[in-house]
């Protein structure tokens, strides 16, 4: 039996090759953009925001998968969407009893980031120290960002 191998020359720096890859990565990176826009987070965080984006379009039905998830189709069961948060939301996350002296804050202000694999805590963004950590005592305020500069008054 003679197997015949095909190749597909892909020529480099070419993106538009692979045009269904290409769509979604551009989808992706537009659902990226828009997190990042509304948290008015620092460019940097755009990981995080990223993986919040395929998280959501993950938990959205879609019409070429019969109205399901591809999180149903993965998992065999609906998402929990009530465990889906904000981007880039105000959070205030509890300071653990042993790091914290008699008269400092029992809380520290975050944003929150996304959620740790494996984990029940969260992923946040300490505002004062730029430390990335995570935590699971937290208060959440989903309407209020942090980094969202104030028009200033001009007269």
């Amino acid at each position: 039996m003679h197997l015949k191998v095909f190749y597909i020359k892909l020529v480099v720096l070419t993106p538009q090759q692979n045009a269904r890859v290409e769509r979604k990565h551009q989808h992706i990176l537009n659902i990226t953009r828009a997190l990042l826009f509304q948290s008015h987070l620092p460019k940097n965080n755009w990981s995080y925001a990223d993986v919040h984006a395929v998280s959501i379009m993950n938990r959205v039905h879609s019409l070429i998968l019969n109205n399901k998830t591809p999180y149903f189709l993965l998992h065999n069961q609906t998402p929990d969407l009530h465990q889906l948060k904000v981007f880039g939301y105000l959070a205030y996350a509890s300071t653990l009893q042993a790091n914290r002296i008699k008269l400092a804050s029992k809380a520290r202000k975050c944003v929150f980031l996304g959620y740790k694999s494996g984990m029940k805590g969260v992923i946040l963004l300490d505002t004062h120290s730029e430390e990335i950590f995570v935590s699971r005592n937290v208060t959440h305020h989903e309407c209020i960002f942090p980094y969202k500069q104030h028009p200033s008054n001009v007269s």
